[in-house]
């Protein structure tokens, strides 16, 4: 009778400790992939706006270049 009354608990305790380490792993995988997706976007986004400030600024050097041939320097 008393083996029960430390059984129960203990089996309990096991259960949930089984339970968080498995949410937890569970959650550490999401967050991975999170990661992942916001490291190639992140990428993605600076790749892009590498180009498009290249787009706007190469007429604008190449203005400044003619200038600067017409004025001599």
């Amino acid at each position: 009778m008393a083996l029960e009354y430390i059984v129960g608990p203990v089996l309990a305790l096991l259960v949930g400790m089984k339970f968080t380490h498995f949410t937890a792993a569970k959650q550490s995988a999401q967050i991975d992939a999170v990661k992942e997706l916001i490291d190639s976007k992140l990428v993605e986004s600076n790749t892009e706006m590498s180009q498009q400030t290249l787009k706007v600024l190469m007429p604008l050097a190449k203005s400044v270049t003619d200038i600067n041939k017409q004025l001599g320097l």
